[in-house]
């Protein structure tokens, strides 16, 4: 037995399926065995990050994965940074990717609608200072979910919990949910993949959220900028937003006619 398979051989049994599969792989069968230890003792709020490391083909189009060289990490984020060879241009380079430790469906970002009597009025926007781009910015709501296989579990009270947490409320009553899918949101640089959503409030629980926070309809909650906006005021919107994900959201309920402009 080798050091590796004694190594493999005390993990988990979930641990050892994704060795075993890792393992299948030509490109991780030349990684230096300290990296791939490194990789196979990460921890378990890392696994979603290890599966899909464990599902990287060893061909890319032309492109070759010759080893994993080394990676990187933060406190939320991973960067492997792998050796590659191109059977185009016959030269040998590096190539890396950005990854949650999660894996590449972190999470889900949504928008807001109000509905009375049937026909949506309103929208919701938020305005929050985001770190990355050291500016204020327009902002889908969401959050970072954990994953039972691959899975989100029971996502419309999540969805819920986490819109009462950025409005600041004690309750809020989800009329209807839309889920829209996935997207990616920069395949150049990262897997991330996660999913959309719209989610639906009738009138009255829009007017108890002005009630609780009357400041000309925008609400201050701590680092978030919450506005009610009419449903014809969308248009002007759409074209002085820039998050992927506000207009990812507004162009799948377009092609579903669930909104108009």
């Amino acid at each position: 037995m080798t050091s590796l398979e004694k190594f493999v051989s005390i993990l988990t049994p979930n641990r050892q399926l994704l060795a075993a599969n890792l393992l299948d792989k030509n490109w991780f069968k030349n990684t230096d065995i300290s990296v791939q230890k490194a990789i196979l003792s990460l921890p378990d709020d890392h696994e979603g990050f290890v599966f899909d490391l464990s599902n990287r083909p060893d061909m890319i189009g032309s492109l070759e994965i010759v080893k994993l060289i080394k990676f990187v990490e933060g406190d939320y984020l991973i960067i492997p940074v792998f050796e590659v060879y191109s059977h185009t241009s016959k030269k040998t380079f590096t190539k890396e990717y950005v990854s949650w430790k999660m894996g590449h469906r972190p999470g889900i970002k949504g928008v807001l609608f109000v509905e009375t009597s049937g026909k949506i009025t309103h929208f919701i926007n938020i305005e929050a200072d985001k770190f990355p781009v050291a500016a204020k910015t327009y902002d889908a709501v969401g959050g970072i979910f954990q994953y039972t296989k691959q899975e989100v579990v029971d996502l419309p009270s999540q969805i819920q919990n986490i819109l009462k947490k950025k409005l600041g409320l004690n309750k809020l009553d989800i009329k209807r949910f839309i889920d829209l899918g996935n997207i990616n949101t920069d395949n150049g640089l990262t897997i991330n993949y996660p999913g959309i959503f719209a989610a639906i409030i009738d009138g009255k629980e829009a007017q108890n959220l002005v009630k609780i926070h009357p400041v000309n309809d925008k609400i201050a909650v701590k680092d978030y900028l919450v506005s009610i906006i009419p449903i014809e005021q969308l248009s002007k919107y759409i074209s002085g937003i820039d998050d992927a994900f506000f207009l990812s959201i507004v162009a799948r309920l377009l092609a579903k006619k669930v909104i108009s402009l």
